[in-house]
């Protein structure tokens, strides 16, 4: 039944009436009363309808209008269920949906199929008259699960591997299907079961106590039991390791506050065959210096070699990476041309004899009252030119130490100057690239916030970032049961071995699965290297040989 606008709306189309024609106002004001008359006396007759049918086709007016742009395919057979059944059937499905544990992956027709055809022998409903409209149904329920599904976002997954990003992307193109979705839900689960939370009025302060032991957990999230379950699906099967993934990255990152356990868990992840498509992060290739060597777990077959002229004295026997320093505070090689220019043939004539290096690392020139940014770049374009022709080479500036103000300072030694080096080059198109020197970056600070502040910064320049020097001088790993996030402490019933605050910061710099260059600085002995890489290894570094790698 047709409302007086909608029956005056059909009318004036059958009319052909303008009523923006005002040459013919007096008889268009005559054809709406008309229409008007005619639809209350003859139109809507009372004797063919009640007021209970009436307002059955007012409601059902409501419910198309609510449904007209979003289950366009079943709009009709739900207004007509509606008017026979007085009931909304779209309603009643989608709330039966919530009772099936993998809805979210459900993608074919025989999903939907086999869903419909135990929705219809509910004994609730069987009077309903639904055995009939089974392929409506089946329609309806895909229209509802395409609705209720949104596309996968990127935001807050910063940390994952690309590989799995396609995959997410590549699932939800094809069969749409948010994995992002069905892993933060079944996340949720695991919150709601076992993170207790606490309000201490005496302190005021919230308490989240987890009581699920996520860590070295050969079955985390009862990933074996959903695997088994929906390995016939496509976009599952070979899956099991990259969906336990997903549901980790959600676990740590956004309930229970462990992000820390990421990097590792996931080198464990790609070390153990838990995965197929995602690589290490945190990636070092390990470069021996002043021959000392890795544990033997640890594999490295290239070596570093210093130079003050830009000559080699004795061949490196393979990939080497080459730094081009300076006697004391004699930086002249970047402060006159002559020097720069007999320095590059040096360069030239060591790279004909034994090979380009994959990197070479400039240290960092001594600022001065004539000297800048400026200056520097000049005669850098000069070697980049001049070495154009080695384009697989790596070219780095390396961070000078913390100065005493009565001494000038290195043109690169803060982490101002490090963003103020690379934003420049980045402007002039340049080649050059950072070696950044931890150590020397944090002298004389011993906090977290500290490195917290130094790091947060760097971590928006972490992709031009080639290479990292660090010695053995951090804190060592602690016990520490809470983690202070805003107004809440997080807890857990399992004591996780936390990493110093030195550590966690330089794991949270990185975090991607881009390979650098790793030298370890001021290392004395194997036994202190060991320990070095032990505790980058607890840190959620992994170290990978560059044989058999390819150049960063």
């Amino acid at each position: 039944m047709l409302t007086v606008e909608q029956y005056i709306s059909q009318m004036k189309k059958k009319k052909k009436l303008d009523e923006f024609d005002f040459k013919n106002h007096a008889e268009n004001m005559a054809a709406v009363m008309k229409c008007v008359v005619e639809y209350f006396n003859t139109y809507l007759n009372p004797e063919e309808y009640d007021y209970e049918t009436i307002k059955l086709e007012q409601s059902a007016a409501r419910v198309e209008k609510e449904i007209a742009d979003t289950l366009l395919r079943s709009k009709d057979f739900i207004i007509e269920y509606y008017k026979k059944y007085k009931s909304r059937i779209d309603r009643t499905l989608k709330s039966h949906l919530k009772s099936y544990e993998y809805m979210d992956l459900f993608y074919s027709r025989d999903d939907f199929e086999n869903m419909i055809n135990k929705f219809c022998e509910d004994r609730k409903i069987q009077d309903m008259g639904l055995a009939e409209h089974k392929e409506e149904l089946i329609i309806l329920v895909q229209e509802l699960k395409e609705r209720e599904t949104e596309k996968p976002s990127r935001t807050g997954y910063k940390y994952l591997d690309e590989a799995l990003l396609s995959w997410i992307k590549d699932t939800y193109a094809e069969f749409k299907v948010n994995l992002f979705g069905f892993a933060g839900e079944i996340a949720y689960q695991y919150y709601e079961k076992y993170v207790e939370s606490i309000y201490d009025r005496s302190t005021e302060q919230h308490y989240h106590i987890n009581r699920y032991n996520h860590r070295y957990n050969n079955n985390p999230f009862g990933v074996d039991e959903i695997y088994k379950d929906n390995c016939h699906r496509p976009f599952i099967e070979g899956r099991k390791g990259e969906l336990e993934m997903l549901i980790m990255y959600d676990w740590v990152h956004s309930w229970v506050e462990d992000a820390e356990y990421w990097p590792e868990y996931v080198n464990l992840c790609v070390n153990t065959g838990r995965v197929n498509i995602v690589r290490n992060m945190n990636i070092l290739l390990p470069v021996i210096n002043k021959g000392i060597d890795y544990p033997e777990d640890i594999k490295s077959s290239s070596v570093f070699v210093e130079t003050t002229t830009g000559a080699l004295k004795a061949d490196p026997g393979g990939p080497y990476i080459l730094r081009l320093s300076y006697d004391k505070e004699n930086d002249l090689i970047w402060k006159d041309d002559g020097q720069l220019t007999r320095v590059i043939t040096n360069l030239q004539e060591s790279f004909a004899a034994y090979g380009p290096p994959n990197a070479l690392e400039l240290f960092s020139p001594l600022r001065g009252p004539m000297y800048t940014e400026k200056e520097f770049f000049a005669r850098y374009s000069q070697l980049e030119k001049k070495l154009k022709k080695y384009d697989g080479i790596t070219i780095a500036l390396v961070n000078g130490p913390q100065r005493h103000k009565a001494k000038p300072s290195y043109l690169m030694q803060t982490t101002k100057d490090i963003i103020k080096i690379r934003t420049l080059a980045k402007e002039l198109k340049l080649r050059l690239k950072i070696s950044l020197d931890i150590s020397k970056l944090i002298t004389n600070k011993n906090n977290h916030s500290q490195f917290e502040q130094e790091f947060n910064q760097l971590s928006e320049l972490r992709h031009s970032i080639v290479g990292v020097h660090l010695a053995n001088r951090f804190p060592s790993s602690s016990l520490i049961d809470r983690i202070y996030k805003e107004d809440k402490v997080y807890l857990n019933q399992y004591e996780y071995p936390r990493l110093s605050d030195f550590l966690g910061s330089i794991s949270a710099l990185f975090n991607d699965n881009r390979r650098r260059y790793f030298v370890p600085e001021e290392v004395k002995s194997s036994e202190e290297l060991e320990e070095l890489a032990d505790n980058l290894l607890r840190a959620g570094f992994s170290f990978v040989d560059w044989k058999d790698e390819q150049q960063p």
